[in-house]
């Protein structure tokens, strides 16, 4: 190597820095907010720690939200992203049974891929 020359960091793809793959999931779901009204949602894709979904609630990141339902019933998650009224949750407290029913569910459903978003393919 040259001193003195910059080497671009590689920085892995978003695919490869998740603990768990994604798969295409579109049901609608209630979103509660600790802070504010139930709002309907939809969502757009899952996996066994988390989902990304679409909904009118007013959710900023680090915001706790019950998402209903998920695996049978109510689930508590964390809002770790958010773009426009795009968000991703992140699952918390789950329950051996309703994570078991999560990763039982997941292996039924295509597999989500990011780059086309997949949101318009039958």
């Amino acid at each position: 190597m040259n001193p003195g020359v910059a080497v671009p960091e590689v920085v892995p793809a978003v695919s490869e820095r998740r603990r768990f793959p994604r798969y295409r999931y579109s049901v609608p779901i209630i979103v509660r907010p600790t802070n504010g009204p139930e709002s309907q949602g939809m969502s757009v894709e899952i996996s066994e720690c988390g989902l990304s979904a679409v909904t009118g609630a007013a959710l900023m990141v680090g915001d706790s939200v019950e998402l209903e339902p998920i695996g049978g019933r109510s689930v508590t998650a964390i809002i770790r992203r958010r773009f426009g009224r795009f968000c991703g949750f992140e699952f918390m407290n789950l329950s051996v049974e309703q994570a078991g029913k999560i990763r039982e569910m997941c292996r039924m459903l295509p597999q989500y891929r990011s780059k086309t978003l997949d949101l318009w393919q039958p």
